[in-house]
C-alpha cells in the first residue's frame, strides 16, 4: 500500500468522445498493469484496453492476430483520462464501457476491438 499520494496536473488531454449520450463507465475504474506500458509513458484517454481474467487488471489491447486473441480479451473498454505510468506502480484509470467515441482520437482501436465492443461502443456515427 502506497501512503505517499502524488498529485500531478496533466495538461492537454484530448477529448475523444463524440457526445455523452449513452455514456457508461465501469464503477471504480480499472487498475492498469504497468508492465504493459513504458515507464514515463502517458496512457492517453481513449486507449483500448481489456480486463485480464487471471489478474483482474487492465491490459493494453493487442493488435489483430496477436496473442492473446480477441476472443480471450474480455471486458474491452477505453480509458477515460490520461494517466502517467511510474515504475512499480499500477495506475488506476476510468473505463468507458458504452458510448460514442471518435475512432480517429482513440489509441489501439482495431477491427477485433470493435467486434468485442459491438453494441456498446459506437464508432460509426
Amino acid at each position: 500500500m502506497n501512503l505517499q499520494p502524488r498529485k500531478e496536473t496533466i495538461v492537454g488531454q484530448r477529448e475523444f468522445m463524440r457526445n455523452t449520450q449513452g455514456m457508461e463507465v465501469k464503477t471504480s475504474g480499472v487498475t492498469l498493469l504497468a508492465s504493459d506500458f513504458t515507464v514515463g509513458e502517458y496512457v492517453k484517454a481513449g486507449t483500448a484496453i481489456y480486463i485480464d481474467d487471471a489478474t483482474g487488471m487492465g491490459r493494453r489491447w493487442v493488435p489483430d492476430g496477436a496473442t492473446p486473441t480477441a476472443e480471450t480479451q474480455t471486458g474491452a473498454c477505453l480509458t477515460t483520462h490520461d494517466v502517467k505510468v511510474y515504475e512499480g506502480q499500477n495506475p488506476i484509470v476510468g473505463a468507458l464501457v458504452a458510448g460514442h467515441p471518435r475512432e480517429d482520437r482513440c489509441t489501439g482501436v482495431n477491427t477485433a476491438f470493435k467486434t468485442a465492443t459491438k453494441g456498446r461502443l459506437v464508432f460509426d456515427i
